[in-house]
């Protein structure tokens, strides 16, 4: 009985301890950040060859994205503090220029990152892709040094993908495109290049009218043709061929050459997307010939 006792006792104290123990563990700050490195050598045989460490950013919210994006650059440039970590930079490398627009990350390094090839290359882009795509609205990084793209790579455009499969916004992976504004200076369409998210039960073509609908990044020059509350009413590809099925009633320009701009923008925007070869109109299941859009001309052989 004594012992029964004496066990139920323990198993109280222990119960009130519990809120205490859970009090004291530090909640995740929204101004903390990582910037990730290169691991020792004795640390990279046989574990991860990049680890991430913890920055502190106070005020963090007061600052846009560039801003950010500065600070962690700056600071990832920088020796690590942790003596299991090392940077991936060669000595002297600083950052010259930082840009952001389209879901990219522009960044221009000094004359010193150009050193850089084979492996040693790539755990410096990890780093610096890493570090930059957990920002909001960062989804690619395009790296140069003093002005000028490394041949060394295979694409210039660097993302995380496997990284951002396990972020809590279930964003599957960055995507690619030309989208095409009306330039209000030539009355033509222009294209912009942006990498878009792609999220969970999202599809491509999805992205890609949300992110007309947004508008260019950047670029005051170039306008939208889709209104806010344009939608599709289906889509599918078959054999290189996307049909989008539009209603009868969705809103389009009322004038007849916008009207015909914003479906073409439309168009040659899924254009952009690996696998559509050519994209065809459907309006309430009836397909619209003059709105066919069809894969660009080849360019003109060269005379030999």
């Amino acid at each position: 009985m004594k012992r029964t006792l004496a066990l139920l006792i323990l198993l109280a104290l222990l119960v009130l301890l519990l809120p205490a123990c859970a009090v004291r563990q530090e909640a995740p700050s929204p101004d903390d950040f990582e910037l990730y490195y290169a691991t020792s050598l004795e640390e990279s045989i046989g574990g991860d060859a990049i680890r991430a460490d913890t920055l502190r950013i106070e005020d963090s919210a007061s600052l846009d994205t560039d801003a950010l994006a500065t600070a962690l650059l700056t600071a990832l440039l920088d020796a690590p503090e942790n003596a299991a970590l090392r940077s991936p930079f060669p000595a002297g490398t600083s950052l010259q220029k930082l840009t952001i627009a389209g879901g990219r990350a522009t960044v221009d390094l000094s004359e010193q990152y150009a050193r850089l090839s084979g492996i040693d290359l790539s755990v410096a882009d990890a780093c610096l892709t890493l570090t930059l795509t957990q920002l909001d609205g960062v989804y690619a990084v395009h790296i140069t040094a003093n002005g000028r793209e490394l041949p060394y790579r295979e694409t210039q455009l660097l993302t995380a993908a496997d990284a951002l499969l396990s972020s809590g916004e279930a964003v599957l992976r960055p995507i690619n495109v030309s989208l095409y504004f009306l330039d209000t200076n030539t009355g033509e369409l222009r294209a912009q290049a942006q990498t878009l998210a792609l999220y969970e039960g999202q599809t491509r073509v999805s992205a890609v009218v949300n992110a007309l609908k947004r508008g260019s990044a950047g670029d005051d020059s170039l306008r939208t043709l889709l209104s806010a509350n344009f939608a599709i009413a289906s889509s599918r590809t078959e054999e290189g061929v996307c049909f989008i099925g539009l209603n009868g009633s969705t809103p389009l320009p009322q004038d007849e050459t916008l009207r015909a701009l914003a479906v073409e923008s439309l168009g040659r925007s899924l254009l952009s997307l690996d696998g559509v070869d050519e994209v065809q109109f459907l309006i309430d299941g009836e397909p619209v010939p003059q709105w066919t859009t069809p894969p660009p001309a080849p360019p003109p052989a060269e005379d030999t």
